[in-house]
């Protein structure tokens, strides 16, 4: 029988406390959800001329020059200064750690006159490797790293023996097994044996497949795993796990070993890196028809959703975060591996690289993933060989910009821009400008949608010829996209603009010409901007090779975090818990922990229901898809935990309506059978606004239902309402363009084309949405009663 992740083993038992009182509301509970239409993409003037801002770029940090061999003067010159200017800081950052406040100054004077004179180095004897990481992170400006460094220097010495023994003079013996436990329970520095079975198991052959975009890099993986008599693929998103899942049981990917058939038809629709392999007449592995003799039966296990054909089916097809680590496998695919570096979802591809169980596993993606991946390879002991890819097509950079107008936009060009605010806008210019109907794609849309908006824009019997899209269209979308226009070259960041790294920039200029889809694909792909001053930035970052990663991102593991909330004083909040991965962690050179303090506001918010959550629940709130960033989803997310706490579980109805969201979905639903109220394009946009929270609360509400059955028993209510949220969604966009081109009942004419493009009846929406409805009070009771979905 198929095992799965250990996350996933508690659904049948509830993991959360016992009701308490409920707490005040948030104040965020109140908010009217009422979203206000965006401004319009306004021209300074005719020709979309813009003033000029500089801004600083992504991946060029002014480093000091600082040798391995420097690092201990360094610390000498300055420990006692990093002790001066942030006293208070570092004094609540260790009480919050546990160490009595009036023994902080004594550990402190303690640790820096042993720094000033050296002696601290040479007590720990660090290695050439581990003082040259410490040296680049102290190079920055930022004091940050030079605060981190200390900290866990601090903490490693007074755990060495020489380092206690000198604080047994200053510090009672409970103060320093306090300080020597936390730095225990936190050290990472031989994390891959938290994947034991793993390490005890076979040695392992890596296989690295890297290449850019149009390479082709992929095909061979893919081949090697429907070849396999037990396979996994991890990719980065739902809709890949889903094709991979899809194509593995239709038998549509010839297996490693089968000579490939030339003149079968391949699938043009394949959102996988094909190359020549995915074109009529060369040795075509994704076939549009399948052949039932290579058909695997392939699970599909995703966040929330999973697809189970079969108890034992010897495949599966996942996202990265749910590959199970301790289950047996003879082939394994991770793709995206240049992923493993992501701030925020990195661990999940250090993770499978540590701890899958597999004999031969497949990595594909950027050559820039290479240095670190085969670093750390080598030092696990297993074997690894490296295959490079060429871009299939070429890739050329436009003479000139389209002088910041418009009208230069042609068929099967994709717009790029940062904002939803400035897609939207985009898109009503460009419809204006040049009366070439546009698709959409970006970050809030959900992935169906963005998929849907795609096959549209693929379709040449379709009248989408245009993309606006963000960075999101830079992986899992096959787009027939024949020239990128980049609206800007850098995106807010924290709260400042900062120009796109090159890896960034050739990520989603790799979109232009892809190689099979474009007939001659000789002329390739062309890239260029809208503005004249980012045309040279695009021009560098192609020609510039792939910026290095340094390290790999490690996850914040579940038996370490549980650990460490034992060592830390009771009731230690998630920020204090997440600060020890920072400031106390000993961790391999090759690594470095996730991006902690992006994530401030889930932190807080953990805190603030951690009186019904365990120490595991909390880590799986840390992990939920939750887009904590957007303020409305956040709302969402406390309205789920407030009926929890409230009443044990959660029926999918009562939170929509404890969240606010519930008359928003039916007040779009009812609207789309009502042909008599007029429309207007920001009342539109607002209504796909509110949408947007509601699939997102649905989302995170199957993702709960995954881990806790019992809690979050409405699975199957959810998908339905999943559903109609996707079709209400596709209505609002499709009433933007019937409004433009002047219909006469904008409604009614966008109703029918999404039903007629989705394929969709009566008894496939619930009764919710269908051709042709008479709009009366009693098909809206209907609509209402058929889905139990009730109008409050």
């Amino acid at each position: 029988m198929l095992r799965i992740p250990q996350l996933l083993r508690t659904s049948c038992r509830l993991e959360l406390h016992p009701p308490v009182p409920p707490l005040p509301r948030l104040s965020h509970r109140s908010r009217s959800w009422r979203a206000a239409p965006p401004p319009k993409y306004t021209p300074k003037n005719a020709a979309h001329k813009r003033k000029y801002i500089p801004v600083e770029p992504a991946d060029e940090v002014r480093r000091s020059k600082l040798s391995a061999a420097d690092v201990p003067t360094h610390f000498a010159q300055k420990t006692p200064i990093w002790y001066s200017r942030s006293t208070d800081l570092i004094t609540d950052r260790l009480v919050r750690f546990g160490i009595p406040e009036e023994y902080v100054r004594p550990l402190l004077k303690a640790f820096i006159a042993k720094a000033v004179n050296g002696e601290v180095f040479r007590d720990l004897d660090y290695s050439e490797e581990q003082l040259s990481r410490i040296a680049y992170d102290v190079s920055e400006p930022s004091s940050e790293p030079l605060d981190q460094h200390c900290t866990k220097i601090l903490f490693e010495w007074a755990s060495h023996p020489l380092g206690q023994q000198v604080l047994e003079d200053v510090l009672p013996p409970d103060v320093i097994s306090r300080i020597q436990a936390l730095f225990h329970a936190a050290d990472l520095s031989a994390v891959s044996w938290i994947y034991s079975l793993t390490r005890k198991s076979r040695p392992r052959k890596f296989i690295m497949h890297v290449g850019p975009t149009n390479s082709g890099k992929t095909h061979n993986a893919l081949r090697a795993l429907a070849a396999a008599k037990r396979g996994i693929y991890a990719g980065p998103l739902r809709l890949l796990a889903y094709e991979i899942y899809d194509r593995l049981n239709k038998g549509q990917i010839v297996p490693l070993g089968v000579e490939p058939d030339p003149e079968v038809e391949p699938d043009s629709q394949s959102n996988i890196d094909l190359g020549e392999a995915g074109i009529t007449g060369k040795s075509v592995v994704v076939t549009k028809s399948g052949n039932p003799k290579y058909a695997r039966p392939c699970n599909m296990m995703t966040g929330e959703e999973q697809k189970i054909v079969h108890d034992n089916a010897p495949l599966l097809s996942c996202t990265v975060e749910m590959a199970p680590h301790g289950d047996l496998w003879d082939v394994a695919v991770i793709d995206e591996i240049q992923l493993i570096s992501d701030r925020n979802r990195g661990g999940a591809w250090t993770a499978a690289v540590l701890g899958l169980n597999a004999a031969e596993i497949h990595l594909c993606g950027e050559e820039s993933a290479i240095p670190v991946v085969e670093a750390i390879v080598r030092e696990l002991g297993d074997t690894i060989e490296i295959n490079r890819y060429e871009r299939l097509t070429p890739l050329v950079v436009a003479d000139q910009s389209l002088q910041g107008g418009l009208k230069g936009i042609q068929k099967g060009d994709c717009v790029v821009s940062f904002s939803r605010t400035g897609i939207f806008g985009l898109k009503s210019e460009i419809e204006k400008e040049t009366k070439m109907r546009c698709a959409l794609a970006y970050g809030r849309l959900p992935p169906e949608i963005r998929s849907e908006q795609a096959a549209l824009f693929n379709d040449p019997d379709s009248d989408y010829n245009v993309l606006v899209g963000s960075d999101a269209i830079g992986m899992g979308l096959n787009l027939k996209i024949k020239r990128i226009v980049f609206e800007a070259v850098s995106k807010f960041d924290g709260g400042r603009p900062r120009v796109l790294s090159p890896s960034q920039i050739k990520q989603i200029a790799g979109r232009a010409g892809r190689f099979g889809l474009h007939g001659d694909d000789s002329q390739g792909g062309v890239v260029t901007t809208l503005h004249p001053e980012d045309l040279e930035i695009v021009r560098k970052a192609l020609k510039s090779s792939y910026d290095t990663i340094r390290y790999a991102r490690l996850p914040m593991d579940v038996r370490v975090f549980t650990r460490i909330m034992q060592v830390l004083p009771t009731g230690a909040s998630q920020l204090t818990a997440a600060d020890v991965f920072v400031y106390v962690s000993k961790v391999d050179p090759r690594f470095e922990v996730l991006a902690v303090h992006d994530l401030k506001t889930c932190m807080e918010f953990i805190d603030k229901y951690s009186d019904c959550l365990t120490v595991e629940g909390r880590l799986l709130v840390q992990n939920s898809p939750c887009p904590w960033r957007d303020e409305y989803s956040v709302a969402g997310a406390a309205a789920l935990m407030d009926v929890h706490r409230d009443r044990l579980q959660v029926p999918i109805e009562e939170l929509l309506q404890r969240a606010g969201l519930l008359r928003k979905l039916n007040a779009v639903l009812v609207l789309m059978e009502d042909d008599t109220v007029p429309l207007r394009p920001p009342q539109v946009t607002a209504y796909l606004n509110q949408l947007e929270t509601v699939h997102k609360v649905i989302v995170m509400y199957l993702w709960y239902s995954y881990r806790y059955s019992v809690a979050f028993p409405d699975q199957e209510k959810a998908f339905e309402l999943r559903q109609l949220t996707e079709v209400a969604m596709d209505w609002c966009l499709e009433v933007h363009h019937q409004i433009r081109i002047s219909s006469k009942n904008p409604g009614a004419m966008a109703r029918r084309e999404v039903l007629q493009r989705r394929r969709l009846d009566w008894s496939q929406t619930g009764g919710a949405v269908v051709p042709e409805i008479r709009q009366t009070k009693t098909e809206t009771k209907r609509h209402e009663t058929h889905m139990n979905v009730v109008v409050r």
